[in-house]
């Protein structure tokens, strides 16, 4: 009986550690893909890529409206805003501003201060925007961003961004999906309303 065992057992052992080799052979092979797809993507983007000092049109375009985005961005902070003396953990996904862990509330994986976490629980939220960008084209969801800090500030409209990113298989990148989530009552208005608004950003 003991001898069965200790045959078993080696057979165990061997075969664990031929299927750890397996794996270590695995990962090897990926990180080694890796490495080569990145290398590519550099020699590829130092041939195609114009410099600073002679931006194309496009490249300006982008820079412009990068540059303006991040002027209507919130003033950083480290600092919760209840608690100034505080370090803060992060931002509420509706006011922006950013509160240490005593005030920030998690819900499925959703940051609210406590004055809008009782917002995101008491009423029901729709999706309006499914907006793909990449990264060749990382201002296409920009306009998101600015409509919703516009109503929160114009008119106390409460909302929230989610990004949910999809890898192309095909091309080797990652997709990001940029979703503005508002109370459904006014979703149908707002809808519109952003839409109007996305074509008058992309006239400027």
């Amino acid at each position: 009986m003991n001898n069965f065992l200790q045959e078993n057992l080696f057979a165990l052992v061997l075969f664990l550690l031929i299927i750890i080799l397996l794996l270590i052979a695995i990962i090897a092979i990926v990180l080694i893909k890796l490495l080569l797809s990145t290398k590519e993507q550099k020699s590829f983007s130092s041939v195609l890529v114009p410099t600073v000092e002679t931006p194309t049109p496009r490249s300006g375009e982008i820079l412009s409206k990068i540059k303006k985005l991040a002027e209507e961005h919130v003033t950083e902070s480290f600092f919760c805003k209840n608690h100034p003396d505080n370090a803060s953990i992060g931002a509420c996904l509706i006011c922006e501003d950013v509160f240490c862990e005593k005030c920030l509330i998690e819900s499925d994986g959703l940051c609210f201060c406590k004055d809008h976490f009782k917002t995101f629980v008491n009423n029901k939220w729709s999706q309006i925007t499914d907006v793909k960008t990449t990264p060749a084209t990382p201002e296409e969801g920009m306009f998101i961003y600015q409509y919703k800090r516009q109503i929160w500030r114009d008119r106390d409209i409460p909302s929230f961004v989610l990004t949910h990113y999809k890898i192309n298989i095909e091309h080797d990148y990652i997709e990001s999906y940029i979703q503005l989530n508002v109370i459904t009552s006014k979703a149908e208005d707002l809808k519109m309303e952003i839409e109007s608004f996305r074509q008058k950003k992309s006239l400027e």
